[in-house]
């Protein structure tokens, strides 16, 4: 009896006890979430300017009042200037920029090195193609080379092209030319190698080939390439500096003066999507294979330009936006869907796709060409 006198008193304490510090706890926790949810909505509502250095494919999206908007109901206005991207990756100044969005990975992996970056962000990318026309697809596919996989694209074997160009054919040495019976020389057009995503691209698809179909990773297959990837570049003549000139050139001129040209999936798409009309011409889509994947890699400076990275990312009213721009995206919904119901059906999903280059061993060749530039 006298133990249960100590002991019930002392039961009722640890049970009043436990109660008190649940509820506490309770409080504690709910009280600690509000906090973090008043934080989040203080940062989300202070509004920040960041400046970036952008690829010019992505200048129309930013310009977009839709996108404008979608970042201004995040607190964040944007202020863009735009350069290819290895000199956006040469521009690099934490002073001037709160983040680079170049076309390439390789570019974007020095931006990260020297802005000791610990995170990036890829909200989009594109899938490097040849932009052609019917004419010219039906030469190709006379020839072996091309094969017709939908209305508006076609795949094309790059070994064998790329056979061909090495070999220095002319459009009319080809069988069935009567088309496009010129004394042009096959060659694909690109921009400038020496300042340009998209001709890096292009670059990183033909050292594959003639590095026996391996990615160029040592000064011996640098040396290795060169003798048959410089050519490429240096036959063209004059080059733009940005992916936006030539596509421009493409579209005015037709197919006399880029019967094959070195371009981003996005600027078909996108051109397709603001002109439907345009969409049963004799403008066509042409996927090498292999073909490669131009990631657009945002590195940020500051926190303004993380949030920026965050943003495109993140947001689906933004996402849905780059869909609208001819980019792939991450998410449930990609881009290939929505745009297969507005009649431009093109692959879901490419198989035959390679990796470009480390920065590294892309700038090695980038700087061995532009010496024979001089």
């Amino acid at each position: 009896m006298e133990i249960r006198k100590f002991v019930a008193p002392l039961l009722a304490a640890l049970l009043l006890a436990g109660v008190a510090g649940g509820i506490w706890f309770s409080n504690t926790s709910v009280t600690g979430e509000r906090n973090a949810q008043e934080a989040a909505r203080i940062e989300q509502a202070r509004q920040v300017q960041a400046r970036g250095l952008i690829g010019s494919e992505k200048e129309a999206f930013f310009a977009d009042p839709r996108v404008q908007q979608a970042l201004a109901a995040r607190g964040i206005t944007v202020v863009i200037e735009k350069a290819g991207s290895r000199a956006i990756a040469g521009r690099y100044d934490a002073k001037a920029y709160d983040f680079g969005f170049p076309s390439g990975a390789p570019a974007a992996a020095q931006l990260k090195a020297q802005a000791k970056a610990s995170a990036v962000f890829t909200p989009f990318y594109t899938p490097m193609v040849l932009a052609s026309w019917r004419p010219i697809a039906d030469i190709l596919v006379a020839n072996g080379i091309a094969e017709r996989q939908g209305d508006i694209y076609y795949l094309v074997d790059l070994p064998a092209l790329m056979d061909l160009i090495e070999k220095g054919k002319r459009w009319r040495d080809l069988k069935g030319s009567q088309a496009f019976s010129t004394n042009k020389s096959l060659l694909i057009s690109s921009t400038d190698v020496r300042t340009s995503n998209s001709a890096a691209m292009y670059l990183a698809l033909a050292s594959y080939l003639a590095n026996n179909q391996q990615i160029v990773q040592s000064q011996a297959d640098v040396e290795r390439v060169l003798p048959t990837v410089a050519p490429l570049f240096l036959r063209q003549g004059f080059q733009e500096q940005s992916s936006s000139g030539p596509f421009e050139d493409y579209l005015a001129l037709g197919m006399g003066k880029a019967p094959l040209l070195m371009a981003y999936e996005s600027q078909m798409v996108e051109f397709w999507l603001k002109h439907p009309n345009k969409i049963k011409s004799d403008m066509m889509l042409m996927y090498p294979k292999p073909t490669v994947f131009s990631k657009h890699v945002l590195v940020p400076y500051t926190p303004a330009g993380a949030r920026v990275g965050d943003a495109l990312e993140n947001d689906p009213a933004l996402r849905t936006l780059a869909n609208e721009y001819g980019f792939r995206t991450g998410g449930d919904t990609r881009g290939p869907e929505t745009w297969a119901q507005r009649g431009i059906a093109v692959p879901e999903v490419l198989v035959d796709v390679i990796d470009p280059p480390s920065h590294e061993w892309l700038e090695r060749m980038i700087e061995a060409i532009e010496t024979r530039f001089k």
